[in-house]
């Protein structure tokens, strides 16, 4: 990569003792340049950094007086390198070890006119050390051994009226060099000083700052600035000021400092409070990296992406400069933002370095975060993977608080994960593969590294962990976790989200397929494998005791959940499944019809279909132009005589209409026959009753419920089902000659159940009554108005969905003009971790009668659904319809 045009020199006036940042100063004296080590950023030392080297000074050499003018260089290194300038020389280098946790001060020989006529220990005087007196020749960059006991350490070395710097290690002294050393003594001026100096030069800074401002500040409707609490971003948010643009906004991530926060609302600042839960994120894919930072997309980008979305198109002012990194080493004066088609970011202080950013500041006299002077270099999330070590540590003494919880974190993940203990102790979580720097560092340590650079495995944690067995005696020593409690009348997301990992990282809006199961009912699962597996009803010993009495009480969870105690509630595998027993079970004879409709999803199709073999013919209703069912058509259909079954979906997982159900069960009843609801989709929605239905057959899925895959219900009225599937379980007694089915849903469910999943379902049914479903109800219909209204007004997106809030559940078709559903959802997942479903979600029918060849793309809503989720859809759609 080619070397950025950098300023690599640092100007110093010595008649005046001042950093310039320009080649000339205010007293006309003619100026040298001082060569700056890569990335050539240099900056002030504040009262942290001065009060840290005149500790490190007083450590090793005593009381050191310190000018007021201090510089650091950053440099590169494990940590913090820094080299430090003084009276416009090289004075030393302070680093931080991130192994040993701890500074040192490496003087250079260009600092002793400086100390040494101040300095009260830590000097050697090679003349008195016997290895030194019987060497002959010349002394530097030699090692000697020491006749007495010295700390390790730099010291300061003397021989024959000559001095230089060495580094006492284990017992010897390396001597670096030896030089004549006159006391030498300099102007002590102060930073009012060297602002006055640099007047002329902050001058020329701010006119061109300012002309680059007003330059693109119209080139878009809008004009704003991106403010981060840093100083960079405060400098800008000043310029921009003085420019004309007003408004400016901060994300705040949620692991921001709360200084930084303060700091922000005292300017004036937007806050945007829009961003993910990190640490709900991190639980499921581990720490960030500086080579991984999925954190920024989640807690920024997102964000920002909302706040575009309202506001349009905009030029947004930044704080980016040169110096910062080499991804932005070439970084133009105006740049469109990849990630936000609608900002175009505009850069005025591109090619300051630090330290013109805090002199600007202090000629200003304007604000300035306090976390600077208290230690830190870089502003931004405490826990951010570009932090450094030394930086962490200074956190550790500030914030306890918030530095504990994610300490915690990482040594539970090194131990998830099987790192070695340096994985949280040196701070190698911060690479996922490791930078040459840092695999040196583990070589020389004896930690090992995979061939693509990631830490190996302890070797402790390849064995395989021993189970500790656990004792089973009652159920009452098994408790079912507890679900959540209802925290008012108005419910939101916050009250549960934590229960669901999976959802740290992305959006998930395709629940219409398949919902998340919270940690109380996963937790069920794992307790039954873990605990007390057995089979059910077979058995007397404590374990299928234990599980016949849980199986057995998750049906009645269940069957009180939609109000259906006293029918037989019976465990399928899913809604399907229910349907066919259904189809299966009921005795047909020719002439017999079914009626379904065009909302049917193919699972409430096909069984009826089939039964065209058996003589028994199906009318499909069709619907109006608002989507509702034709109730004439029903209602024509049943006086016409014959109609032994109506088949109809609760709720369209296409279009999210509410079918009239009471009403349909009333015209059943009139004619005579049974009726059949398919609530796969309404019933993890919305409060359901057998009762208020009046249906005779309920179908639904756990794993839409929140309960496990593999779970789903059959509810009758009346056992009127022949059993479909015969074998050990669902009878009483066996003869030669024949058998007596069981009573109950034990008829019905032959052979070994999914007795995991079933009490798992049991638990889910918990989960929700804790919520409540009227509650969720609310919270989907609000989210829903709130997609169909965003979707609506994108241009070019075409939305089917009933007009009214009572009419709907959380699913919502839409398509784009222009580009295929499927291409959308893979843009959706790929560009903004949103998972949303296309195609024709198994109601090819339907797609046919709205003309919809290609099928339409489908968000769906669960009660962990939350509005920013939402606004994020409707922004990435309107950036797939933009660039269609």
């Amino acid at each position: 990569m080619p070397e950025p045009a950098a300023k690599k020199f640092l100007y110093w006036c010595d008649q005046c003792n001042v950093p310039l940042i320009g080649r000339t100063c205010a007293c006309k004296t003619r100026v040298r340049e001082i060569p700056l080590l890569q990335p050539h950023d240099v900056r002030p030392a504040l009262a942290a950094d001065m009060a840290l080297i005149r500790r490190l000074l007083a450590e090793q050499f005593g009381d050191i007086p310190l000018p007021h003018v201090v510089l650091l260089n950053k440099t590169g290194g494990v940590d913090r390198a820094d080299l430090v300038i003084m009276h416009g020389d090289r004075f030393g280098w302070l680093s931080f070890d991130p192994i040993a946790r701890k500074f040192s001060l490496d003087i250079a020989p260009e600092a002793l006119p400086h100390i040494l006529q101040h300095a009260t220990r830590g000097i050697i005087d090679l003349e008195a050390e016997p290895a030194v007196s019987a060497h002959k020749g010349r002394i530097g960059g030699k090692r000697f051994p020491l006749a007495t006991a010295v700390p390790d350490g730099t010291v300061i070395v003397s021989y024959k009226n000559r001095f230089g710097t060495g580094v006492v290690k284990d017992g010897q002294v390396r001597v670096k060099e030896l030089v004549s050393v006159e006391p030498r003594t300099r102007p002590d001026p102060d930073w009012d000083v060297v602002i006055e100096k640099n007047r002329y030069h902050l001058k020329n800074l701010e006119r061109n700052a300012v002309r680059t401002i007003k330059k693109h500040m119209n080139d878009r409707p809008c004009v704003n600035v991106s403010f981060s609490g840093g100083k960079d971003s405060t400098a800008v948010l000043h310029l921009a000021r003085k420019a004309g643009v007003e408004k400016a906004f901060f994300i705040d991530t949620g692991i921001e400092l709360p200084e930084t926060v303060a700091f922000v609302e005292s300017e004036g600042v937007e806050i945007v409070r829009k961003g993910g839960d990190f640490f709900q994120a991190v639980e499921k894919v581990g720490p960030p990296g500086k080579d991984h930072r999925w954190c920024c997309k989640l807690l920024k980008l997102h964000p920002l992406k909302l706040y575009l979305a309202d506001l349009g198109p905009c030029v947004t002012i930044q704080g980016n400069r040169w110096y910062e990194s080499w991804n932005r080493a070439d970084l133009d004066e105006t740049s469109q933002n990849p990630a936000n088609p609608l900002q175009m970011n505009v850069s005025p202080i591109r090619n300051w370095r630090a330290l013109e950013v805090f002199l600007y500041l202090w000629w200003q006299e304007a604000p300035m975060n306090p976390l600077y002077e208290k230690g830190l270099e870089r502003i931004g999330c405490y826990l951010c993977p570009a932090v450094l070590e030394s930086e962490y540590e200074g956190l550790r003494e500030m914030h306890p608080e918030l530095t504990g919880r994610w300490d915690e974190f990482l040594v539970r993940w090194g131990e998830k994960t099987g790192m070695p203990d340096a994985y949280h102790q040196w701070g190698l979580w911060r690479w996922r593969a490791l930078p040459p720097k840092m695999r040196e560092v583990c070589r020389d340590r004896g930690i090992a590294v995979n061939e693509d650079f990631t830490l190996q495995e302890a070797p402790e944690s390849r064995a395989t962990p021993v189970q500790k067995s656990v004792e089973v005696a009652t159920t009452k020593t098994l408790e079912t976790p507890e679900p959540a409690v209802p925290a008012g009348n108005e419910f939101t997301p916050d009250e549960i989200r934590k229960d669901f990992p999976i959802l740290g990282d992305i959006i998930y809006l395709d629940n219409a397929a398949t919902s998340f199961s919270p940690e109380p009912v996963v937790e069920a699962l794992i307790e039954f494998e873990h605990r007390y597996r057995a089979n059910v009803g077979r058995g007397v010993h404590r374990l299928t005791r234990i599980a016949s009495q849980r199986y057995w009480h998750a049906h009645e969870k269940v069957a009180r959940f939609i109000g259906g105690e006293a029918g037989v509630t019976v465990f399928t595998k899913n809604a399907t499944e229910s349907i066919n027993m259904v189809a299966q079970g009921l005795s047909w004879k020719p002439g017999d019809r079914v009626v379904t409709t065009i909302l049917e999803h193919h699972s409430n199709l096909l069984p009826w279909r089939a039964l065209e073999k058996q003589g028994v013919a199906l009318d499909v209703i069709g619907i109006d132009a608002d989507y509702s069912l034709d109730l004439a058509a029903i209602e024509e259909a049943l006086a016409g005589g014959d109609v032994r079954l109506v088949a109809v979906t609760h709720a369209s997982n296409v279009l999210g209409i509410v079918t009239p159900v009471a009403e349909i069960a009333r015209l059943c009843r009139k004619h005579g026959a049974l009726l059949l609801v398919d609530a796969a989709q309404s019933l993890p929605h919305m409060p359901v009753n057998v009762a208020d239905l009046g249906c005779d057959f309920l179908c639904f899925s756990g794993h839409k419920l929140f309960g496990p895959t593999g779970t789903g219900v059959l509810w009758m009225r009346e056992a009127l089902l022949e059993p479909s599937v015969l074998g050990g379980g669902m009878v009483t007694s066996v003869t030669a000659e024949g058998y007596v089915p069981a009573d109950g849903y034990q008829r019905y469910e032959a052979g070994t159940p999914n007795v995991g999943g079933g009490i798992a379902l049991g638990v889910a049914v918990d989960y929700l009554s804790a919520i409540g479903m009227e509650r969720v109800r609310r919270h989907e219909e609000r989210l829903t108005a709130r997609l169909i209204e965003g979707l609506s007004r994108v241009d070019g997106v075409t939305v089917y969905a009933a007009r009214t809030p009572e009419a709907r559940i959380g699913v919502v078709s839409f398509t784009i003009d222009g580009v295929h559903p499927q291409e959308a959802a893979q843009m959706l997942d790929e560009e903004a971790d949103i998972l949303v479903r296309s195609g024709h979600h198994c109601c090819q029918p339907l797609m046919e009668h709205l003309d919809l060849q290609n099928g339409t793309v489908r968000a769906s809503i669960a009660a962990y659904t939350t509005e920013q989720e939402i606004d994020l859809l409707v922004a990435a759609v309107g950036e797939i319809s933009r660039g269609r």
